[in-house]
């Protein structure tokens, strides 16, 4: 197996101290966490159908990484090369991080149909070698696990371009299979009951994506802020703070929840009435 670790340490010793933070920052958005709040305010405030469906293809795509990793069993830089603390995942090959961000970032290029501007696709390219570039600065990765992560998030993407399009309801069904051979694999680990929750609540909350009308006041997209940012915060961190079965059902009210708030808020009087006197 190909990881280039010669030239992973050769990054490490060349890395300087004052470009460790501004790593750590950049790392974060091709984190689950950083990305569930980027796509839930572009759910939110601009094209729902659209960004429903690159969260369902993040979800197939983290439930592959999962599977993968589990499967494969390759652990991850020794510690001491690591600027960062790391969370509960030993595995280090393939880099999840580069497979979200290309499937994120070049989902929202591919469904929204913005791949003929290279203004995008130079931004995308971007993000995706920030983000797999600061893994490897951070010592949580050799330089070959966010090539071929990268690699595997261009096969994912493109797969679920082909077979889910723009159907987020299929989509989070084809995560939710995956993420059970994921939980199978890994004794149930939490970031497979992540995947399949997650996946779980999507499948559910698709359903009415187009029930709700689109952003309509700037005082619309306020409420959704208000309410949806709390409410995705408390949830994320109660699936992470209680056992695995309960985290399955917190984190499919999670998904499902930022889903179906647009229909809730539709359904307000104050939207009512500004609807009425339109």
């Amino acid at each position: 197996m190909i990881r280039l670790t010669a030239l992973s340490r050769s990054i490490w010793e060349a890395t300087p101290g004052w470009l460790i933070e501004p790593a750590a920052v950049v790392t974060a958005f091709g984190g689950a966490t950083a990305l569930l709040f980027v796509l839930s305010l572009l759910y939110w405030l601009d094209e729902r159908r659209s960004t429903a469906t690159v969260v369902s293809y993040a979800f197939v795509a983290l439930a592959v990484v999962i599977l993968l990793k589990a499967a494969i069993g390759v652990g991850r830089p020794p510690a001491s090369v690591r600027s960062i603390p790391l969370a509960n995942d030993p595995y280090g090959f393939p880099s999840g991080h580069a497979v979200a961000a290309v499937v994120v970032y070049g989902g929202l290029a591919t469904v929204r149909d913005r791949l003929d501007d290279a203004r995008v696709v130079a931004a995308v390219a971007l993000a995706v070698t920030l983000v797999a570039l600061s893994r490897v600065v951070l010592g949580l990765h050799y330089l070959g696990d966010v090539l071929v992560g990268a690699a595997l998030g261009a096969v994912v993407l493109g797969a679920c371009w082909r077979f889910v399009g723009r159907r987020p309801g299929r989509g989070f069904l084809v995560a939710g299979v995956v993420a059970v051979g994921a939980v199978l694999v890994t004794g149930g680990s939490s970031e497979s009951i992540l995947a399949f929750g997650g996946s779980a609540g999507g499948a559910v909350g698709s359903r009415w994506i187009d029930a709700a009308s689109g952003l309509r006041s700037r005082l619309d997209g306020a409420i959704l802020a208000a309410v949806g940012v709390p409410y995705a915060l408390v949830l994320d961190r109660a699936g992470e703070a209680v056992a695995p079965p309960l985290a399955a059902v917190v984190y499919a009210a999670l998904v499902a929840g930022i889903l179906l708030l647009p229909v809730a808020v539709d359904r307000l009087p104050l939207s009512a009435d500004r609807t009425a006197g339109a």
